[in-house]
């Protein structure tokens, strides 16, 4: 043991490994404003589409309860582009939805989710009576509702859950210190078609209130470079960014959660 840390002392000797405790205390009966931003490519330009939901955490039992509403959603990109973005989104604006997230932060069900559902295809079926079938609109609403249509209750859970669910990324969990995790996911889309990426998740800084992450992932023609910002205090995921890379075509994208009305 002596000549081990004798030997520590005179060449460099990689760190031990240490666990770092994320918690999962989201604060609770204050109003919170989560937006997403994101640039893409649109025939051959830049183009911005964005998204703001209210929410707001309350407890309820061992666990809580999350109540969302898509406020607004807005884009830049002519109507080919921006179609198909609003045509799955504005059928959600307005519609409140009360999540069930247990103590570990995973979100486990919707209340009432047979009238939320309801609303949110009622909201399809309007933007097909309001377009002209020949529109891009329509063919676009068309896609989302036969999406919708194939989509048992776990898989309508996941959908309209899906942009919150990153918020608990790393809740009631650990992350390590040291030489890194691996990690395996999908990614490509919007740009292309899913493909398998993997890499690693590495800590890029600490301090009492938050820890940096970053996650460095390469699959077939696809680069991705994923930035968290976590709360050590909540445990959610108050920022997070995404540069992703298919072949020729890139993307960034924004997420903040912040105090808010």
């Amino acid at each position: 043991m002596r000549r081990a840390l004798l030997l520590c002392a005179i060449v460099a000797c990689p760190a031990a490994a240490r666990d770092i405790a994320i918690p999962f205390a989201p604060p609770l009966d204050q109003p919170l404003v989560y937006r997403i931003e994101q640039h893409r490519p649109v025939a051959d330009r830049t183009r911005r589409f964005s998204a703001v939901r209210d929410l707001r955490f309350a407890q309820a039992g061992e666990g809580y309860v999350l109540d969302v509403t898509l406020r607004a959603i807005d884009s830049d990109a002519p109507a080919p582009g921006a179609d198909p973005y609003r045509a799955a989104l504005e059928p959600l604006i307005g519609i409140p939805m009360r999540f069930r997230v247990d103590a570990r932060g995973k979100i486990v069900a919707l209340d009432e989710m047979e009238g939320v559902w309801s609303r949110v295809t009622a909201g399809v079926d309007a933007m097909l009576a309001a377009f002209p079938p020949d529109s891009e609109r329509h063919r676009a609403a068309l896609r989302v509702k036969a999406l919708f249509a194939g989509l048992p209750s776990e898989g309508r859970l996941a959908l309209l859950a899906g942009e919150v669910q990153p918020l608990f990324l790393f809740s009631g969990s650990q992350v390590t210190d040291g030489a890194g995790k691996g990690v395996r996911t999908v990614a490509g889309s919007p740009l292309g078609r899913p493909v398998a990426v993997e890499g690693t998740l590495l800590v890029k800084g600490e301090a009492a209130q938050a820890v940096d992450l970053e996650e460095q992932l390469a699959g077939e023609g696809v680069q991705v470079t994923m930035r968290y910002h976590v709360s050590r205090r909540t445990g959610l995921v108050e920022t997070q960014e995404r540069s992703l890379a298919v072949h020729s075509q890139a993307l960034t994208e924004r997420r903040s959660l912040t105090l808010g009305n």
